[in-house]
């Protein structure tokens, strides 16, 4: 990954905020691209994660990770640190440090923070709710229907019961977690994929 972005991400990283993850060296990223709503000519993310408990200190920024993938409901720490002028993803558990080196192999880590800061209570709530999502497990007909191909030709009634399931992709986790902080008021019909969400008028 590009330092600059790493450091962005240090310095910039608000509560609230989507981190939206491109290409890695894992095989199965390669697919995800085709089920991503991609406009010809766009790069869409693999992958979309909400950052919470956001600390900075002198050499380090702390916070955690709240995402649904194909390893299912995670909210984890993550540090990142500077040694010897360079900023990388780190941890401690061996948790922690899964999901450093998952961080350290995408090509590309975007910020979008939020445009409305959340109060005290919405910080909370958003803590409250990714807690109750870990394990979850990830909805792969969401992932797979959430392809433009399929969007166009499923009646709408099945799209909609789908995006109100219980389980769900990162990009829909995303969603109903800031619909319970009162970010969004209501979440999209359909399924919502990475590269839609981070188009929505929430972000900076």
């Amino acid at each position: 990954m590009e330092i600059e972005n790493i450091k962005k991400i240090s310095e910039e990283l608000k509560e609230g905020a989507t981190l939206s993850f491109y290409s890695s060296k894992k095989w199965y990223t390669k697919i995800i691209p085709f089920f991503s709503q991609e406009v010809k000519g766009e790069n869409p993310p693999v992958h979309v994660a909400l950052c919470l408990n956001v600390n900075r200190e002198k050499n380090s920024c702390e916070f955690y990770l709240s995402e649904n993938g194909f390893s299912n409901g995670k909210y984890i720490r993550v540090k990142i640190v500077k040694f010897n002028d360079h900023l990388f993803f780190s941890g401690i558990t061996d948790e922690e440090l899964w999901l450093a080196d998952r961080l350290n192999n995408y090509s590309d880590i975007i910020l979008k923070n939020l445009k409305t800061p959340l109060t005290a209570e919405q910080i909370q709530l958003g803590i409250k709710d990714a807690k109750s999502q870990i394990g979850k497990k990830y909805n792969y007909l969401q992932f797979f229907f959430a392809a433009e191909f399929f969007e166009k030709i499923l009646p709408k009634f099945i799209l909609k019961k789908l995006g109100k399931s219980k389980q769900h992709i990162c990009s829909m986790h995303i969603l109903h977690c800031y619909k319970k902080m009162g970010v969004i008021k209501q979440i999209p019909s359909g399924i919502t994929s990475p590269n839609e969400l981070i188009k929505l008028d929430i972000f900076e």
